[in-house]
């Protein structure tokens, strides 16, 4: 029974424990608190996976092998904590983490070059085992102890770690390795046989805490993914496992080579799920260098912006792996296509629309070479529209495909905008066009206000920012002025609110402007509880930002023109 109960463990323990060392590797790197709890991991279930070995197949020399692996595990264990304390502290404390680290390391090197001549008998492997009064025992041991307590002592001297959930798990976590700790000590003392499953499933429940505080750390705080992704990668690949044993089963291999094959299907399936993750990493790269080229502050005469839209579309088309589409820009009451691949030809006019207010559609078989549409409007107005043809390498685009498409044509419509105001901007008085020249330019003001909305509650430095002098607040002390932007930021902030009481969750499109910025500076509301309230996805969420702080920077902008 109890030799039963110790296979389990160990093999369940080493499934684990590999499992979520690839899983939040794929999902967390480069994280400096992920790769560190990554390594624990790893050492940990090449440790249970070494012990399975040995309990079917005693080697002497693997038994130094797995103490060095334990070292590893501990000392990478530490320096996860560690990571979590802040720089100040770090700084003060690095005297700590410096002389843990060279005990580990010596320890690892003695116990992998000095060979042990110590036996274990085959019935006393379901026992912990006696250690003799060495140098490299008790090297082994002090290493072991003086991290354990260096653990304790990175959770409890950080506040935010103290009565955070996430540093209630850790602290959770390491509370299991000082039991093993503890239980490895006093089967040391008392002349007794002590199961080993218990100290080796004590190591397991605090290092699989460990793996539960990071996955949280990734979702929650990183936001590299969502919280049910963690579950549901971990059943699937339960399932896939468990359909491989009974494969085992079935055609009668010994059940001594069930553990290793375990690890085979985890290996091979998680590097499998690592080079997808790399890929969409590299996706996710190029749309986001896609957005990049997209210059709002422009201002384009006619032929530059044809040209420069003709350019943009190739360049959408290439991103969505689309067949064709079309960007078409309003003049006079209708909307005149300006670029064209595969669809309309230049210079086409389209006069009627299905659903015209709607701003994305599917409009298959309505518009020649189209799909989907979207429309960039200004007011009531629709003021840019592009399409896009059917993909040529899938059957329909992906929720990310169409964001993509609506984020570009907003964009298109930003630069349609700009450009229309340019040109029809007339300067009545060499007064103006001075104090226009004065003023930053669109994307300037967008960066200064954004810069004075992260610091909306505080005085002293609003009192310092560029836009005191943007907005002309000539005020002489320090806090007053702040006191003024804070104020005008408000005031912009309430002009983006549209009329009566505010809705019940989930919020209309109409609010959403106005949340975005009210909740988030005003309020103070973490970004992922902003997106929770309006439903939305964290690219959509930023969209609606910058679109909302372009608003303010307009707003104060033109309140200056006319107070002057």
């Amino acid at each position: 029974m109890l030799t039963t109960i110790t296979y389990t463990t160990h093999v369940l323990a080493m499934a684990i424990s590999l499992w979520m060392a690839f899983y939040l590797f794929a999902r967390g790197y480069p994280n400096r608190i992920t790769l560190r709890a990554v390594l624990a991991l790893l050492a940990i279930s090449v440790f249970f996976l070494g012990t399975y070995n040995y309990f079917q197949s005693p080697a002497l020399h693997t038994i130094q092998l797995r103490a060095a692996l334990l070292v590893i595990a501990l000392v990478s264990w530490y320096s996860t904590t560690f990571t979590l304390l802040t720089q100040q502290k770090q700084t003060r404390y690095r005297w700590m983490e410096i002389t843990i680290y060279v005990m580990g390391g010596i320890s690892v090197i003695l116990l992998v070059a000095i060979e042990s001549t110590e036996g274990i008998k085959l019935e006393n492997l379901m026992y912990t085992a006696y250690l003799e009064s060495n140098l490299v025992n008790i090297l082994y041991g002090t290493t072991q102890v003086t991290a354990a307590i260096g653990i304790l002592f990175n959770l409890t001297i950080q506040e935010r770690i103290r009565y955070t959930t996430e540093g209630k798990y850790y602290f959770l976590a390491s509370l299991f390795l000082i039991f093993a700790l503890a239980y490895g000590i006093l089967s040391l003392v008392i002349d007794a046989r002590f199961p080993r499953v218990i100290q080796d499933g004590l190591v397991f429940g605090g290092i699989f805490l460990l793996g539960i505080s990071i996955a949280r750390h990734q979702s929650l705080v990183e936001r590299r993914t969502i919280w049910q992704d963690f579950p549901i990668a971990m059943l699937g690949m339960s399932g896939v496992v468990a359909f491989y044993l009974i494969i085992c089963y079935w055609l009668k291999i010994p059940k001594h080579l069930w553990g290793n094959i375990v690890a085979l299907v985890i290996t091979t399936h998680s590097l499998y799920d690592l080079g997808r993750e790399a890929v969409e990493r590299w996706r996710k790269k190029e749309e986001n260098l896609f957005r990049r080229k997209a210059h709002v502050s422009r201002k384009l005469a006619d032929e530059v912006l044809r040209s420069h839209l003709d350019q943009e579309l190739s360049l959408l088309l290439k991103t969505l792996n689309a067949a064709g589409g079309l960007i078409a820009i309003r003049q006079d009451n209708a909307l005149v296509v300006v670029a064209s691949r595969k669809s309309l030809p230049v210079n086409s006019k389209i006069l009627d629309l299905p659903d015209a207010n709607e701003e994305l559609l599917r409009i298959e078989g309505k518009l020649t070479g189209l799909v989907w549409i979207f429309q960039a409007f200004e007011g009531m107005e629709s003021i840019a529209l592009v399409g896009i043809g059917p993909s040529n390498t899938k059957l329909e685009y992906s929720t990310g495909d169409l964001e993509l498409l609506e984020e570009f044509t907003e964009q298109v419509g930003t630069f349609i905008s700009i450009s229309k105001s340019h040109n029809n901007e007339i300067q009545s008085a060499p007064e103006r066009l001075t104090e226009s020249l004065a003023l930053p330019p669109e994307g300037d003001w967008g960066k200064i206000v954004e810069d004075a909305l992260r610091r909306f509650s505080d005085f002293l430095s609003l009192g310092e920012s560029p836009l005191t002098e943007c907005i002309g607040i000539k005020e002489e002390s320090q806090i007053e002025r702040g006191k003024q932007v804070q104020a005008k930021l408000g005031e912009a902030i309430q002009s983006l609110r549209p009329q009566g009481e505010r809705p019940p969750e989930p919020l209309p499109r109409e609010w959403y402007n106005f949340v975005v910025l009210y909740d988030a500076y005003v309020k103070g509301v973490p970004n992922r509880e902003v997106m929770a309230r309006l439903f939305v996805s964290e690219g959509t969420f930023h969209r609606i930002r910058r679109h909302a702080v372009r608003g303010v920077a307009r707003y104060l902008a033109e309140k200056k023109r006319l107070r002057n």
